[in-house]
């Protein structure tokens, strides 16, 4: 028999780390919990890895007297717009994210930049690393031939990386602009993540003229 969850949504939203919660079911008796979390709670994510807040948050559940099956977790940054339940139970059955969406892109003389905030949720950040999530290199790497692939025509795998530099981490959370720009003459996609001051990753991607 499925719980009335929406006092444990309550609770949740009264944790210093969550801005809002929203609970619903990834399944038959399978409770779970959307959560928007704040400053706060992105630092805690960045300091101590997703297991370590969710099992705090899942505590902090369990003390305001539930006694079920543990939940599944979504986290956001921003809750997603939800008209319906079935809204609910269809993110918190989706599995883990493996992109992001730009928030805005723009082109100007060929070069396109694309506005990114890096998910909190992303499927790469418990493995990578466990208590200190990071932007795998070659996530942000993929990201860039999946996105020039759409904007520029350019092929979604390259036969050779030049120049690649990693000079700051992407935390979950952070924002950056990525630049991409083809020189077609050379057969070679320049990327770049960056956002304000700060440069976190660069180099150039390339592929033979055949095949």
């Amino acid at each position: 028999m499925s719980v009335n969850l929406a006092p444990f949504a309550t609770q949740l939203c009264a944790h210093p780390w969550v801005d809002d919660a929203c609970c619903g079911y990834a399944g038959v008796d399978i409770p779970g919990a959307l959560l928007a979390l704040n400053d706060e709670g992105i630092d805690a994510l960045c300091r101590q890895g997703r297991q370590r807040v969710v099992d705090t948050l899942q505590a902090h559940v369990n003390a305001a007297g539930y006694t079920g099956s543990p939940f599944v977790w979504r986290l956001f940054d921003t809750m997603p717009t939800l008209v319906s339940p079935q809204q609910v139970d269809a993110l918190l059955h989706a599995p883990l994210p493996r992109d992001t969406l730009p928030l805005d892109e723009q082109q100007h003389d060929g070069v396109w930049t694309l506005a990114l905030r890096i998910p909190l949720d992303l499927i790469y950040f418990p493995g990578h690393f466990p208590q200190a999530p990071v932007l795998p290199g070659a996530v942000q790497v993929a990201w860039a031939l999946d996105f020039a692939a759409s904007l520029l025509g350019t092929p979604l795998r390259c036969h050779a990386m030049e120049a690649l530099k990693f000079q700051q981490l992407l935390r979950p959370g952070d924002r950056a602009d990525l630049t991409l720009r083809h020189d077609p003459i050379r057969h070679k996609l320049h990327f770049a993540y960056r956002y304000g001051d700060k440069a976190y990753s660069s180099g150039r991607l390339a592929w033979s003229a055949v095949g």
